[in-house]
């Protein structure tokens, strides 16, 4: 088998890179994909009830005009607009999101503590460096008590991690951080204003998610993806690779979208030492997302809850209905429960954490004892978020260089090991081809 661009994986970085590829006349590209399906992670499931679950939460929605009008595009038609409701769940109360600008309705002590520590930190920190590391950012951004109250709780949920072992590089546009004005605002009371990119956000009409990377197969020949198509070894001197099939595939370029910690086990040769430990020091967690079905027609207004306090073992809940009503059957209702997991957190069998997740789920008041509730299924999402780490950067670098040395192109969340949201990794696709072509151009 011989291909000129071979693309390994077939999520929204691949189907992109084939995309742009045929975009700019370029007709000698294949996409092996190990699954029996595309999507990578932006995938959905719908079981024989009628219950359709994401692989956790995904919205959509983009500040770059190309990837919006692709975006839009893709989904033709099936594309309905949303107001987010993402709320926060604290203290027994409800506020909205983001937390730091939305403290109105909280206990009076909280509010003080918060807004004490912000207006602190404000004018102590003001032209001081404030991100030796994730967590000494919480506390020089927002000030001691938002810091101990949800900023430092909530990720440390999220990512599985010590945020001391993170570094600051990743969060310019990803952690909300308001004016201080507008923190004060929100303590007086409610804000009427929306706050981030995704304060509007697009979601499939019909299809779940999945209907994102389905969207680009009208465009391309489908029979240059290769499902259940698994790479076993990739041969960089040779410019080949092998599959699970026993199969083998030459390539002139290769387009990367599986995740960079996997080159360890499948370059042959391996890599240099010094490569090699890079791979070694990348850092991931994995989320659990545990899919409930409650017989209930009307559960809860929101998109999605966070939860902060860690008394909660569950870090986010999301509404599956509340995206589109065609994700549950008639008179019932549906609940995605996220836990992360890492090296450094592991987490409990999944018998004892469903059972855990229950009663976090009633003592927060979101289902009742009255309630049928039916467990539908556990997503595993392994690699789920890059962690960045402090030596992040170095090792990406590093091994990025010498991938693009050897005629391979990493590309996406996984490839370029990066935060990237869906938006991203289509773009991912189109600069990567975009580099190819103009490298040989």
């Amino acid at each position: 088998m011989k291909s000129g661009y071979l693309i390994l994986g077939a999520g929204l970085a691949g189907l992109s890179a084939a995309y742009h590829l045929k975009a700019k006349n370029q007709s000698d590209w294949t996409i092996l994909e190990r699954t029996n399906d595309v999507g990578g992670l932006c995938k959905s499931n719908r079981d024989k009830d009628g219950f359709m679950f994401d692989q956790s939460i995904h919205i959509l929605y983009s500040s770059d005009p190309y990837a919006s009008g692709l975006i839009k595009k893709l989904l033709n038609n099936n594309m309905s607009v949303k107001k987010r409701e993402s709320w926060v769940f604290s203290n027994g109360v409800y506020t909205p999101y983001p937390w730091q600008a939305n403290t109105y309705g909280l206990p009076v002590k909280i509010i003080k503590e918060c807004l004490l520590g912000v207006i602190k930190a404000t004018y102590e920190n003001k032209g001081r460096p404030n991100h030796n590391n994730f967590e000494d950012w919480c506390h020089a951004t927002f000030g001691d008590g938002f810091a101990k109250l949800f900023m430092i709780p909530y990720n440390r949920k999220l990512w599985a991690i010590d945020l001391k072992q993170m570094s600051a590089a990743w969060i310019k546009d990803r952690v909300m951080t308001p004016a201080l004005d507008e923190v004060i605002e929100g303590a007086l009371h409610n804000h009427e204003k929306g706050f981030g990119p995704n304060a509007i956000f697009w979601y499939p009409k019909t299809g779940g998610i999945e209907a994102l990377p389905r969207g680009f197969l009208p465009y391309l020949e489908q029979n240059k993806i290769k499902l259940n198509t698994e790479v076993n070894c990739i041969f960089w001197k040779e410019k080949k690779i092998s599959t699970t099939d026993g199969r083998t595939w030459r390539y002139d370029k290769l387009i990367l979208t599986l995740p960079l910690p996997f080159l360890a086990r499948q370059m042959n040769p391996e890599m240099p030492p010094s490569l090699m430990d890079a791979v070694g020091r990348l850092e991931h967690n994995t989320v659990y997302a545990i899919n409930l079905a409650i017989k209930r027609d009307e559960l809860s207004p929101y998109h999605w809850v966070y939860f902060p306090e860690e008394k909660y073992c569950l870090h986010r809940i999301s509404f599956p209905k509340n995206f589109s009503s065609a994700m549950v059957p008639d008179g019932w209702n549906s609940i995605t429960v996220e836990v992360s997991a890492s090296r450094h957190r592991k987490v409990l069998p999944k018998d004892k954490l469903i059972d855990i997740v229950l009663a976090d789920l009633l003592d927060a008041g979101v289902i009742k004892k009255s309630d049928t509730v039916e467990v539908k299924s556990v997503f595993v999402l392994n690699p789920a978020y890059i962690i960045y780490n402090h030596t992040h950067r170095n090792n990406v670098d590093d091994l990025h260089e010498f991938l693009n040395k050897n005629e391979i192109f990493p590309c996406g969340r996984f490839g370029e090991w990066e935060y990237l949201n869906m938006d991203h990794s289509i773009l991912s696709g189109k600069r990567t081809i975009d580099k190819i072509l103009e490298g040989s151009g």
